[in-house]
């Protein structure tokens, strides 16, 4: 049996991948999709979905096998102010919430150095996302930007009429 500090650290790990803002997009979301590029960008989403998916298992086997059954976890709520959005608007949002998401999986690999297996699980996952990471970033740079808005006309109110 392992130590309870390290199975309580690939525990967040595993909870973290079944609850990560990715998969939240594509499994709960319900996003519309408008154009070419958003079918582009919900195309890679769910790639990097069902990465997350194979290292929750993979984290989930390694628990059972030292005999720990990993806790239940739902989305957090804040999560579905990001219902029925278009994938490439949610960008901005998958950017740094992901970076979060990579930094903790990284953050946790450092500290299962006592578990060898769990730590190459981890850091590899990290390593996966990161690359999901940096091309979402390229994505976020063909997306089309806003076009300025026109200045704004000084002129008489009807209130003062």
């Amino acid at each position: 049996m392992k130590d309870s500090g390290l199975l309580a650290r690939l525990e967040n790990v595993y909870l973290a991948e079944k609850t990560s803002f990715i998969r939240y997009v594509v499994e709960a979301s319900q996003a519309e999709l408008r154009d070419d590029l958003d079918r582009r960008v919900f195309a890679h989403y769910v790639d990097w979905q069902r990465e997350c998916a194979r290292s929750e298992e993979a984290a989930r086997q390694l628990l059972e096998a030292e005999g720990v059954i990993p806790g239940e976890a739902s989305y957090p709520i804040e999560f579905s102010q990001f219902n029925f959005l278009s994938p490439t608007y949610l960008l901005i949002h998958v950017i740094p919430k992901m970076e979060t998401h990579v930094r903790l999986l990284e953050e946790n690999a450092a500290g299962l150095g006592g578990w060898p297996q769990a730590q190459d699980l981890v850091r590899a996952t990290a390593e996966r996302e990161r690359l999901h990471l940096e091309e979402v970033r390229r994505l976020e740079d063909e997306r089309p930007r806003d076009p300025p808005k026109p200045p704004r006309l000084k002129g008489t109110s009807a209130s003062r009429w």
